[in-house]
């Protein structure tokens, strides 16, 4: 089976291991690091060899409209807050539309040169000033791996209450309400956890057919609980009062803020996946693929899954008189009411649909970024699948429960961490865009001898970091005042935009710096993404070879093959 050819990869290199001193330590490090000193590369920092690039146009499409289909608790969280449903609508609509037009400009380069998130922020930021970008959206990405973890423990935790029946509910000895979760719900982590671990020793050219599945899977599961809503209210919506608790419609100023303010935090759901697609976009197999297809398919699914969610809560809310904005709740509520064969096999496929959207949230947005984040930062020992599968166990020492029980401080963390992406994404964005237009050379991306081109002061481009720190600065203060800290309104108010004006004032800045003074290196004389043309043709070249190589490839590959003694060689590693 192709899922366990990488574990069996492993146990091969692990059997030879511990045969000799070399073996030890091609098995630990990485390719091209056997000797464990520092490096700048090994085969996943490295341009993606052709045979792995493998993403076309449509994988994107279908990558991303499996996601927006997912968004059930965003659109009705949203209502929760105070607006209309056609006000969420459009809210949802546009806070897709500008995080899907940011992954298209972010994703060029990646698909250019086809390296990822770390090595594109070492042309912009520098060689030793990308460390920061990268250690902030590993560390955030860890924490999500192990909250969502949690979340798609619940959905298992579902699965086994319709397959077991009431015994499910009521096993053996709880845990005591200190510890934040029931025994149920720590099962289902467990299970979902085991099951996400194999995965791990996959890189995302072997994943298309996962995110296939889920957008053939996701979008008529949440059609079908629609309908289930539909019927139970008679096809009619709850009032929008009963939805965000409160008779009171805020106006004016009031009524524009809270628009803005959840334009802001619906870009959350996204504002990962503007710095992460690099990771992704690096396997696509044309720059075009990458353009077009966030742009129409991140808001458009994601506008439909919004209103389904909205839709359905306000359903259920006019037919049982309770407002639910999680899916698991709502299975749960199901179950509650209706104790059927069929019901219960309906609930089944729902939760185990929306487990895969956490699945699939999971492995893209989260533990490919942390792996690529822990492979720029020791290049030596990881690569990616060694990150996923580190990220992995470590998330399970986390004990997602206690952070969420917590959940004031800890979760407004992490829907305002978006202040810290909005200016890497900026300046990225801006830097391959205006400043270099689309000519990067990437093999002095992995060198910091004096002198070289992405070295700037001492490893560090200033005027990266000035920009960086002018546009966290504005909305950071805010940033703190969602910890309980007493702040000014002032700087409330730049929270709630915080991303906004985190991404264009690092990128105003930045442009400005370069404009004012040139950084000296970069060669005005070269067209748009001429560098990128030339690469494109030196790889097209080296991958078609003469036929007389070929042929002696294979003739040397057949007489190793019959070779009886060991040899120990440092092959990539899983």
């Amino acid at each position: 089976m192709p899922l366990l050819a990488p574990v069996k990869d492993w146990a091969w290199r692990l059997r030879f291991a511990f045969t000799s001193k070399q073996a030890f330590q091609c098995y630990v490090h990485t390719e091209g690091n056997s000797r464990g000193g520092h490096s700048w590369s090994n085969e996943d920092l490295e341009p993606s060899p052709p045979h792995m690039v493998n993403w076309r146009w449509y994988n994107f499409c279908l990558f991303w409209f499996g996601m927006g289909f997912g968004n059930w608790t965003l659109g009705s969280s949203i209502v929760g807050a105070g607006l209309t449903w056609w006000q969420a609508t459009i809210v949802v609509w546009i806070a897709a539309f500008v995080s899907g037009s940011c992954m298209a400009l972010n994703s060029r380069a990646a698909a250019n040169y086809h390296v990822g998130y770390p090595v594109i922020l070492r042309t912009s930021f520098g060689m030793y000033g990308h460390y920061w970008p990268v250690l902030t959206r590993g560390a955030c990405a860890m924490l999500w791996v192990s909250v969502l973890n949690f979340q798609g423990g619940a959905f298992v935790s579902t699965m086994l209450r319709c397959i077991i029946g009431k015994r499910w509910d009521s096993l053996g000895s709880q845990f005591p309400p200190s510890v934040g979760t029931t025994l149920q719900r720590f099962l289902g982590f467990l299970i979902f956890w085991a099951i996400e671990l194999p995965f791990c020793s996959l890189r995302p050219n072997r994943l298309r057919w996962l995110y296939t599945f889920k957008a053939w899977t996701l979008p008529p599961s949440v059609l079908g609980l629609l309908i289930y809503c539909l019927v139970q209210s008679h096809g009619q919506l709850a009032p929008d009062d009963a939805l965000a608790g409160t008779s009171t419609r805020p106006r004016g100023a009031a009524l524009a803020w809270l628009v803005i303010g959840s334009i802001n935090s619906a870009m959350g759901n996204w504002s990962t996946f503007i710095a992460n697609m690099p990771d992704f976009s690096r396997y696509a197999t044309d720059p075009a693929a990458v353009m077009w297809t966030h742009v129409v398919f991140v808001p458009f699914p994601a506008a439909l899954g919004g209103m389904i969610g909205i839709f359905g809560t306000s359903c259920l809310q006019k037919a049982w008189g309770v407002t639910l904005w999680n899916q698991w709740d709502v299975f749960d509520a199901i179950l509650d009411r209706s104790w059927t064969g069929p019901t219960r096999f309906g609930v089944f496929l729902l939760a185990f649909c929306a487990a895969l959207f956490n699945f699939g949230t999971i492995l893209g947005a989260n533990l490919l970024p942390f792996a690529s984040d822990v492979t720029a930062l020791f290049p030596a020992y990881f690569n990616l699948t060694r990150g996923m599968w580190f990220c992995c166990i470590v998330s399970l020492a986390l004990m997602p429960w206690k952070l969420l029980a917590s959940a004031n401080g800890f979760l407004a963390f992490l829907e305002g961490y978006g202040i810290f992406m909005g200016p890497t994404a900026a300046i990225m964005i801006t830097d391959y865009w205006l400043v270099r237009k689309g000519n990067i050379h990437i093999t002095e991306a992995f060198t910091s001898k004096p002198g070289s081109r992405y070295m700037y002061f001492h490893g560090f481009n200033l005027y990266a970091i000035v920009a960086y720190v002018c546009g966290l600065m504005i909305p950071f203060v805010g940033f703190v005042g969602t910890f309980g800290v007493s702040v000014p309104r002032a700087a409330t108010r730049c929270d709630q935009i915080g991303w906004y004006v985190s991404a264009f004032v690092a990128g105003t800045v930045y442009v400005a710096l370069c404009r004012v003074r040139p950084v000296n290196n970069i060669d005005n004389s070269l067209s748009w993404e001429q560098l990128a043309r030339t690469f494109a043709d030196e790889r097209t070249v080296s991958e078609e070879g003469t036929p007389e190589k070929k042929d002696a490839e294979m003739e040397s590959e057949e007489a190793s093959s019959k070779k009886e003694d060991v040899t120990v060689f440092c092959e990539p590693v899983v």
